[in-house]
């Protein structure tokens, strides 16, 4: 699609939306569109703010009294603002969304608290799926609507966008959508959809040629479609303004990036202002781009993910014949620089550090277990004929031993290259494995996932059982149950100190590290001892 003046100067399908069936692409056709999604939610929050309903630069916290960062600072702070122009402080942390896909976008906000911030807020850009998630929230605390129904409503019905949805699942009830095609081995191969419904304000829109030319006018219009003006002039001036400047992405001379509005970037084409934004989901990538000042808007839409940067290929050579100038051959320069990063991402791999013949120092059911972090959720490990086999949510992962304590998580979905995270297992003093460490975020250190208790230690019958005093000769300590599933122990003279189940009936002692406790059970079940280092051990007191 490429419009000049309010004039379309093309609106035009090319190639195929079903290879298989050999359906054509016409302008009508439904494609993810991708990370472009993120200026309709920041139109939508801008809509809510022409409409009285909130103020750009007023806390969040305002709004949604729930919500809540890692960070107090960053929590009593960030304001809506700050949430569409990826300054929070809050890292990507991707894989808290991609390996549980069915969470609600209220679970996902409410995760926020548990996941931690790479720089303070207003410090860095950070590119940040789960900021435009919140922001989708918001619009539904603040409408009591979903952010589906609001950005239909106060959007997309007055822009004319009629095919437009919200949802992978939605597309394929269209009689004209096209599937996601990757390269696999040289092969084109059809590859599933990938249903983000839940991160929808971050990037689950589907739309059309004919569709994402309303876009273009309206947003070349100051907001207008025909008489009506659906989106004020002063939010899209905003949406159009640096609010997080970044250093300048000067692979490109003659295109550059080096600020971020809301939901768009913002930079210069061959001296001309630019305002854009790059979609890409399983099998699908887009360009999105405006040059304001001369009224010149193109959007390309692809359904393969091998194209690499096409769409800014075919994008930047639509620009050159819409403003009139010479010409650049974009393809053989993108291609160059996308085959370095891909041969670079391969060598990176094969050149991982590796101690050769360093052979776990445990038997590979030790480190089976499920491991939690509050905010990512659960990685579930089993010990399978001699290997260790990863599950974490709906993502297939793999698990190869490196070295020591050392494996490599393997992802291969997004595709046919290896995603490797290492993870690396902690052991506690007694030889128990007690944790684990993998690098999900890149701009953070290893998010750590503690082992949960075996299943006894989280029965509360069973836990019943452990209760009593128990001696070492004149000196006795106390187990008692608190609440449902919490062990407590203490000494004469001592306030009581909550037991944290390890492994099997190992337990360490709250706010004191360097002590542990294990009943040790005869064969029929009843606690003979308890081992309590280092003070000594401890046996059942006599029933008088």
């Amino acid at each position: 699609v490429a419009v000049r003046n309010g004039e379309v100067i093309l609106n035009e399908g090319f190639g195929l939306r079903d290879v298989e069936r050999q359906l054509p692409v016409t302008n009508r056709t439904l494609f993810a569109i991708g990370s472009v999604t993120k200026a309709f939610t920041a139109a939508g929050v801008g809509a809510m703010v022409d409409d009285g309903l909130i103020e750009w630069e007023r806390p969040v916290r305002d709004y949604m009294p729930d919500f809540k960062m890692h960070d107090p600072v960053a929590t009593e702070l960030i304001t809506p603002l700050d949430l569409l122009c990826h300054r929070t402080g809050l890292p990507a942390h991707d894989i808290v969304w991609l390996g549980h896909p069915k969470r609600s976008r209220a679970d996902m906000v409410h995760r926020l608290r548990y996941l931690p911030l790479s720089k303070g807020i207003r410090e860095d850009f950070q590119y940040c799926n789960l900021a435009f998630v919140a922001a989708g929230r918001l619009v539904e605390v603040v409408t009591g609507s979903t952010w589906e129904g609001y950005l239909s409503d106060r959007l997309l019905k007055p822009l004319g966008m009629k095919r437009t949805n919200f949802s992978v699942t939605e597309s394929q009830q269209s009689d004209d959508y096209s599937k996601p095609y990757e390269r696999r081995q040289g092969t084109v191969l059809e590859i599933p959809f990938r249903v983000i419904d839940a991160i929808g304000p971050a990037g689950s829109i589907n739309s059309s040629a004919d569709d994402m030319l309303q876009w273009l006018l309206a947003n070349l219009d100051g907001g207008r479609e025909s008489d009506h003006q659906v989106i004020s002039v002063d939010t899209i001036a905003s949406m159009q303004r640096i609010h997080m400047p970044f250093s300048e992405d000067a692979r490109f001379p003659e295109s550059t990036r080096f600020g971020y509005g809301l939901g768009w970037m913002i930079g210069q084409y061959r001296g001309r202002r630019i305002v854009d934004h790059s979609g890409g989901i399983d099998g699908f990538l887009s360009q999105c781009i405006l040059l304001p000042n001369d009224g010149i808007g193109v959007v390309v839409l692809t359904n393969s993910t091998m194209s690499g940067m096409m769409p800014l290929v075919i994008t930047y050579r639509l620009l050159d014949e819409l403003l009139g100038i010479e010409p650049i051959d974009w393809f053989p320069r993108c291609r160059k620089l996308y085959e370095a990063a891909v041969t670079g991402g391969r060598e990176a791999r094969r050149a991982l550090p590796c101690v050769k013949g360093a052979k776990p120092p445990r038997p590979m059911s030790e480190y089976a277990g499920e491991y939690e972090h509050p905010g990512y959720g659960t990685i579930s490990i089993t010990a399978e004929n001699g290997a260790l086999v990863p599950r974490f949510g709906e993502l297939r992962l793999g698990l190869s031993h490196r070295h020591f304590d050392v494996f490599d998580l393997e992802w291969r979905e997004l595709s046919e290259e290896m995603h490797r995270f290492p993870v690396t297992f902690l052991t506690a003093p007694e030889g128990d494995v007690m944790a684990l460490t993998v690098p999900f975020a890149s701009l953070l250190g290893p998010i750590r996932f503690e082992r949960l208790p075996d299943c006894r230690a989280q029965d509360r019958a069973f836990l019943a059982t452990l209760v009593g005093t128990y001696v070492m000769g004149p000196i006795e300590i106390v187990i008692r149950l608190r609440g449902e599933r919490a062990l407590t122990v203490a000494t004469s003279g001592s306030p009581a100190s909550e037991l944290l189940p390890r492994r099997g009936l190992r337990f360490g002692i709250k706010c004191q590290p360097g002590q542990t406790l294990e009943f040790v059970l005869h064969a029929e079940g009843q606690v003979e001892r308890i081992l309590f280092q280092p003070f000594g051990i401890f046996t059942p007191a006599r029933q008088e």
